[in-house]
């Protein structure tokens, strides 16, 4: 257990002024799943995230306390034979005992990468910095827990620059307050990637226009028809945070940096976990996977890459224009 910050005070309608702050991490602080679940973690998870962006919370509850806890798997697929050594916590920000913050993280030991699957602080206490706090002290953690990491990737939504300018534009223009749920969205991703990059996350980027390299997600549910999974598919950026005092990767190496994290998601984490599940009965929904992965790879062999802020000047300047608005949009 960590206290992130000892009797803090007056923050999200607390009139005594005493609420305690810590931080619990599975395995260490809660090490069944009575422990687990009786934290809330889980009703926050509902709260935080779509129906279309969960896991299973069973699941979830099998990967941080049983099945990826840094023991090296194996199986075999159409008769070769596979291996994958992952290690998954959950941490938890707790305020007096329940749940208000979590951090989802899975580190790849073949990597040496730790990905960031899911991040969040229920909506009433994000004010007064203390998200980012949280999740500072999360990668301090992390960083005691996995002493060879190289640094911290996460999948970000894109946003569309031109649909953004053309959504802001018309709230200048006629001073309404009210957002379509489809424009909501799109404010939300840009206010996510403002957020990463106040926490210091830089993009893969094309260097011929520096704009963020596309990386395809294939489906995450093998249960469904082959036929469904292309329509499952979803585009992310990738942003990276390297390891503090770690160097920075420049050229060269921030090209083989993209591919090694693109395989780390993709291969190692998602599809080896899944179809570990059932070999014999996801042969198909490996051969999907790794070529969709090997796809992405293609697609930017030959492309030079390089690290950039999340937040380029035309995204900065939308995010002042936003903010001048001064509407109420959680993200």
């Amino acid at each position: 257990m960590r206290i992130l910050n000892d009797r803090r005070g007056a923050v999200a309608g607390d009139a005594t002024g005493a609420l305690t702050f810590d931080i619990v991490v599975t395995r260490h602080d809660l090490r069944d799943e009575a422990a687990f679940r009786n934290t809330g973690v889980l009703d926050l998870y509902a709260e935080l995230f779509p129906p279309n962006e969960r896991d299973a919370p069973d699941d979830i509850v099998r990967w941080v306390l049983s099945d990826d806890v840094g023991e090296r798997r194996e199986f075999s697929v159409g008769g070769r034979k596979l291996s994958y050594c992952l290690d998954s916590r959950c941490f938890i920000l707790r305020a007096e005992g329940r749940a208000i913050g979590l951090g989802f993280f899975t580190y790849d030991h073949a990597s040496e990468l730790i990905y960031c699957n899911y991040v969040g602080v229920a909506k009433t206490w994000r004010g007064g910095g203390l998200a980012g706090r949280f999740y500072r002290e999360m990668i301090e953690m992390l960083d005691a827990l996995f002493p060879r990491n190289i640094g911290v990737v996460l999948e970000v939504e894109p946003y569309d620059r031109d649909r953004l300018a053309a959504v802001i534009g018309d709230l200048e223009r006629t001073g309404v307050r009210q957002l379509a749920a489809d424009q909501q969205t799109e404010i939300r991703r840009l206010l996510r990637v403002s957020w990463y990059d106040k926490l210091g996350y830089c993009f893969f980027c094309d260097a011929r226009g520096m704009q963020p390299l596309e990386c395809r997600s294939p489906c995450l549910d093998p249960s469904l028809l082959p036929s469904a999974w292309g329509s499952a598919e979803e585009n992310y950026w990738l942003a990276w945070q390297s390891r503090t005092g770690a160097p920075s990767a420049e050229g060269e190496r921030a090209g083989e940096l993209w591919q090694r994290a693109v395989a780390a998601i993709y291969v190692e984490i998602l599809a080896k976990s899944l179809v570990d599940d059932d070999p014999k009965g996801r042969r198909d929904y490996w051969d999907y996977t790794t070529a969709l992965v090997a796809q992405t790879l293609q697609r930017a062999a030959t492309t030079e890459v390089r690290l950039a802020r999340c937040l380029d000047a035309d995204g900065s300047e939308l995010l002042s224009r936003w903010r001048r608005l001064a509407i109420d949009l959680p993200i």
